[in-house]
């Protein structure tokens, strides 16, 4: 089947075809329309046509006869010619050697034949003729009997002649006419419809491909069709007038003239094959619109005022929608076909508005939970967008790319802080077995008897920095592994209070070195929490070694126990020795020190570590800095 689509020569041989099957269907329908007349008749007596030969010839005898009897009065010799002359071509044109037709015109009584041209030795008129005709004239004071011989006894080839042969063809072949007119009709609808499935199609191509025509604007084609159906429809309305009425006239020029307008309807209908054709191949191809200039200009002024309501604002829009509401109500309401049903038209507009506001409503309704699911936390959720109005569905559309934003962003930043975890841990594990060997050495060196005091004292440095910086190395890593929750957790029922007592019972000498008093507030009774026993603890050495460091000597550190609702609150609070200059927010984060000359011991991470440590095992960690007083509070899940 493809290779008949795309053979060039089968498909100029289907046109052809199609061109010669319509011709041959127009001849043969217009036969078939003459053909109608004689069947609807029945014999050829009955046509108009015969009539109108009949009564020719009464004529011709009533000027015979009346040519007769102006030579039997007085005439002047010229007059008398011309009357001779007349009964002489009358006498030659009804002998019955020219004609078909026979005649005698008797006296008012019948009693006596004054003209005829019946040949007596075969009979009598009745026997000679099919049908005997009377008519009786006063003025010649005679009657006219007359009739045609049958066509089988017809030896002449005259007006009679021809009609009795015409009718005969005609209602003899008249099925046959007709059954050729119905194969020939569906032969030309049958290969008018394969030439247009093989049309646009090519040799070794996929698609279909347009030719020069397509390249013509469709409007050309369809002025050409207007042209080509007005005067083909003329002359049609013409020709059919003519062969439904040939049978009352007889001209003998509309028989010739089938072939002709045969023609003029293949013609037309070569026009009309030739249009649909470019339609169906810019059909196929998807350039109808592309190549029709009313259509680009539609296209192109709907996409315009599309464009100007779309970058309206909302405002404008619902503006734009309540006007045009009230158009529809009034035109529903007051146009004269409509306004008889009044108020029907109207109540069926505004239930069309009605689904159309809940329409909009329930859209606004989807797209605030699927905001309100995103804002959650959930950046994955995308909102259903199917069937959403034009305007809603582009936020939603944005929101979901939104959605899509944040997911990209934290997956980078995902993925940067698994990166940062793995180069601290790389470098702080690269950094683990040069320290190791220095300490070692260190302590190799502190064993064996200095007798430099300038030695001892510079080994006593290397301990305290190399010890320093091996507290360092851990603080990075266990701050990675906490940040990223590389660290497992084992929660259980752990009592705070404790804990707080030995953590206070280890730090005792440090505070007391720095004057420090410990406040401390309890509740009665133990304060039991779920929590990894071993995060919390590094928790709360954390926040009193942050203590330890950073307090203003001589003051007191306030520690208190809080039970609340399902939870248990950690409050330490005391008095900053440097002034507090960075928000909370700030100083939770790593490598930042509240004491930005750096001067004291420390890292930076002790408070990042407490809130991602306290975080992991499902607890708040909360910092206040009110002036120079610093407030840290560790909540946790109560344990009964």
């Amino acid at each position: 089947m493809r290779k008949l689509q795309e053979n060039l020569l089968i498909r100029l041989a289907a046109w052809v075809l199609f061109l010669v099957a319509v011709w041959g269907c127009a001849v043969f329908g217009q036969k078939t329309i003459l053909g109608l007349s004689c069947v609807n008749d029945s014999i050829p007596q009955d046509t108009g046509r015969f009539s109108r030969v009949l009564d020719d010839y009464i004529g011709r005898v009533k000027v015979y006869v009346d040519s007769q009897n102006a030579l039997t009065g007085a005439l002047d010799f010229e007059t008398e010619q011309i009357y001779r002359s007349e009964v002489k071509q009358k006498e030659e044109e009804l002998n019955r050697s020219n004609t078909n037709f026979r005649y005698q015109f008797l006296t008012k009584d019948g009693s006596q034949v004054i003209y005829t041209n019946l040949d007596e030795s075969a009979g009598t008129l009745e026997q000679q003729v099919q049908e005997v005709y009377t008519v009786t004239w006063e003025e010649y004071s005679g009657i006219l009997l007359y009739g045609v011989i049958p066509m089988e006894k017809m030896e002449i080839h005259d007006e009679f002649y021809e009609v009795y042969a015409d009718f005969a063809i005609d209602y003899t072949n008249f099925n046959f006419y007709m059954g050729l007119t119905i194969a020939l009709g569906t032969a030309a609808a049958g290969l008018f419809l394969f030439a247009l499935w093989g049309s646009g199609h090519k040799p070794e191509q996929e698609e279909c491909a347009g030719t020069w025509q397509e390249r013509i604007p469709l409007e050309f084609y369809l002025l050409l069709l207007v042209g080509g159906v007005i005067f083909g429809g003329y002359m049609l309305v013409e020709q059919l007038d003519s062969l439904l009425y040939w049978w009352e006239y007889g001209d003998a020029a509309v028989r010739k003239s089938i072939p002709l307008a045969g023609v003029i309807i293949v013609g037309c209908a070569g026009i009309g094959a030739l249009v649909v054709r470019t339609i169906t191949v810019r059909c196929k191809t998807h350039n109808l619109v592309h190549t029709t200039l009313i259509l680009r200009l539609i296209v192109w002024v709907w996409s315009s005022l599309a464009y100007f309501v779309k970058n309206l604002p909302v405002t404008w829009k619902s503006v734009l929608a309540f006007l045009g509401y009230l158009g529809v109500i009034f035109f529903a309401d007051y146009w004269e076909p409509l306004s008889y049903y009044r108020p029907l038209p109207g109540m069926c507009v505004n239930v069309v508005a009605l689904i159309a506001v809940c329409w909009w409503s329930a859209g606004f309704r989807r797209i605030r939970k699927g905001t309100e699911v995103i804002a959650s936390g959930n950046v994955n959720h995308k909102i259903d967008t199917t069937r959403l109005p034009g305007e809603l569905r582009e936020h939603a559309e944005a929101l979901n790319n939104i959605s899509s934003g944040l997911n990209t962003a934290v997956d980078e930043k995902m993925k940067s802080e698994r990166f940062k975890a793995e180069l601290i841990t790389n470098v702080s594990h690269d950094l683990k077995t040069p320290l190791t060997s220095i300490i070692n050495y260190v302590n190799l060196l502190k064993s064996t008897q200095q007798t430099d005091p300038k030695a001892q004292e510079y080994i006593e440095v290397l301990d305290r920095k190399s010890q320093r910086l091996k507290k360092l190395t851990e603080d990075l890593v266990e701050a990675s592994k906490a940040s990223t929750g590389a660290l497992s957790v084992n929660r259980e029922r752990i009592g705070m209070s404790q804990l707080l007592s030995q953590a206070l019972g280890e730090y005792e000498e440090k505070l007391e070195e720095r004057r420090l008093t410990v406040v401390c507030t309890e509740p009665e009774g133990e304060s039991y929490v779920y929590a990894d026993g071993r995060h919390l603890w590094r928790v709360i050495d954390n926040l009193l070694g942050n203590c330890a460091k950073y307090a203003l000597e001589g003051t007191r550190i306030y520690i208190e126990l809080i039970r609340g609702k399902g939870s248990v609150t950690l409050a330490i609070k005391n008095v900053s020795r440097e002034a507090l200059n960075i928000p909370a927010e700030r100083l939770m984060e790593r490598f930042v020190r509240g004491d930005t000359s750096r001067t004291t011991e420390g890292s930076g991470l002790g408070l990042s570590i407490a809130r991602s440590l306290t975080e992991l095992q499902g607890g708040t960690f909360e910092l206040v800095v009110d002036g120079d007083l610093f407030k840290a509070l560790v909540t946790m899940p109560q344990a009964s």
